[in-house]
């Protein structure tokens, strides 16, 4: 059994159908949870990217990965809830046109929230996942 996502009927469901995201979402009886702590956006080689766009395109494989190490196989594509903190907002365009680029077809809930700062040297950009089994 899956989850349900859901839309509001209207132009307001139209655009978050367009933008990436759900509004509501239905776990299957039995479901056990599966959360990824905050993932920042160090690359393979642990080092903090320079630009907005490898910060969160690591910051994806990182939440990815540590859906999968955690039974999770579909890693992201399987993510039913996404908290997401940028210290500029102005990049949530580029944050979901990264999303929709690697999971074109994958509308989980999702909150973004802007932050003056994150806690890790260089970060503009941590991502929380929340999955299922």
């Amino acid at each position: 059994m899956t989850a349900k996502y859901f839309q509001v009927p209207g132009l307001l469901g139209e655009y978050y159908q367009q933008t990436g995201f759900s509004h509501a979402v239905v776990l299957p009886p039995g479901a056990q949870l599966v959360i990824a702590s905050g993932q920042p956006g160090f690359n393979s080689e642990a080092r903090m990217p320079d630009s907005a766009a490898e910060q969160i395109e690591s910051t994806f494989n990182n939440c990815d990965l540590a859906l999968k190490v955690a039974g999770v196989t579909e890693g992201l594509g399987k993510a039913h809830r996404i908290r997401c903190f940028l210290t500029d907002v102005s990049m949530e365009p580029l944050l979901m046109e990264i999303w929709r680029r690697r999971w074109p077809e994958h509308r989980p809930t999702w909150m973004t929230v802007g932050t003056n700062a994150l806690c890790g040297k260089g970060m503009v950009v941590e991502i929380q996942a929340e999955s299922y089994l």
